[in-house]
């Protein structure tokens, strides 16, 4: 997909943690029991960030966030909104790195409405592979590897909309415990998986390659399960400490059966495609600090369904003050964590 198609919907370069246009305001139809697919259009979309509380927290906000929206109409197949967060750790400097690039590198992979999981699971890994990338010259080659630092990383969840057959598709990425909710029905369907060592599965992922069964690779630390006993993830954008060369040296990781000395940290996404239907109400993408998650440490937090009971006790306000409002009443649960929200409002 070439830049030009996508010229209306392409970020501007900046240092800014959004990039956003302002949606061609319509009004989505009401719910039906059928719950047909229908084409949408956002009524109203809106976002906010605070930073945390933590003493062990950095000190300053390594959220990002970025939320595009088409200008004009766009044809079949082609990205009508692009919603992402970027939660970074370590630093802001991954996070920057994918506010800046991440969508090129999805504009590159995209292919139409045809494969579009294949598109975003390919520009993730491209992506990280460059945020890998040894700089250049000789002291790039022995210095340290990754953006911001081999110690800096972020997760990612991101949301894109776009028509097939003349109805509205959502595509959802994520690496990490960043997360999108879609709301139908007045109920919160989780579309994101958490990739954190607390999850059996991550874990057997990560140990299932590992060369020293008596050395695991995961570690239950300071009560919660962390890679290397270090990282509370499984996949991330960076943290190059914790990746084996393969990943960023000529040899995908994601083609071979070893970590080559990694600890099976990788940015492949969970992917997933979804109808828009007339039941469709809102779509929410956040970092983790908007939800509970006392075990990694980020403290209290809301429930899916408590974001879902705040949005609609808000129903009318604008999406800015209810993305306040849901960061507000996450940080009053006990989230100590940066929080960051999207609110984009459907009907």
């Amino acid at each position: 997909m070439s830049s030009a198609c996508l010229r209306a919907f392409t970020a501007r370069p900046c240092s800014q943690r959004v990039s956003y246009r302002r949606p061609v305001f319509a009004q989505a139809e009401g719910a039906t029991k059928t719950a047909a697919p229908v084409a949408v259009k956002l009524k109203d979309a809106g976002y906010n960030t605070r930073q945390g509380t933590s003493r062990q927290v950095h000190k300053q906000n390594e959220d990002r966030y970025q939320l595009e929206v088409a200008e004009a109409a766009v044809a079949e197949g082609m990205p009508e909104v692009y919603a992402a967060v970027f939660d970074g750790h370590g630093g802001a400097g991954t996070a920057d790195w994918l506010t800046a690039n991440l969508l090129k590198y999805v504009e590159k992979y995209w292919q139409g409405a045809n494969a579009p999981e294949k598109a975003i699971t390919e520009a993730f890994i491209q992506a990280d592979k460059q945020i890998l990338a040894p700089k250049g010259g000789f002291m790039g080659m022995v210095g340290e590897r990754g953006i911001g630092g081999s110690k800096c990383g972020s997760t990612a969840a991101v949301a894109l909309i776009y028509k097939h057959q003349g109805k509205s598709q959502l595509l959802v990425a994520n690496s990490g415990d960043a997360r999108v909710l879609l709301v139908r029905g007045g109920q919160a369907i989780q579309l994101t998986e958490d990739h954190v060592p607390d999850n059996e599965v991550e874990r057997n992922r990560i140990e299932r390659y590992n060369p020293n069964k008596k050395m695991p690779l995961v570690r239950y630390v300071g009560g919660t399960w962390r890679v290397g006993g270090l990282l509370a993830l499984s996949r991330a954008f960076g943290d190059a400490y914790l990746k084996g060369s393969d990943q960023f040296e000529g040899v995908s990781f994601y083609a071979s059966d070893s970590y080559a000395s990694g600890f099976g940290v990788i940015a492949e996404p969970h992917t997933s495609v979804t109808d828009l239907t007339e039941e469709d109400g809102w779509i929410i993408v956040s970092s983790d600090g908007l939800l509970a998650n006392e075990e990694r440490g980020g403290g209290g937090g809301l429930s899916n369904e408590d974001v879902v009971a705040i949005c609609s006790k808000l129903a009318s306000k604008p999406c800015n003050d209810i993305a306040a409002e849901l960061n507000k009443q996450a940080v009053a649960a006990g989230s100590t964590d940066d929080v960051t929200t999207l609110v984009l409002k459907l009907k």
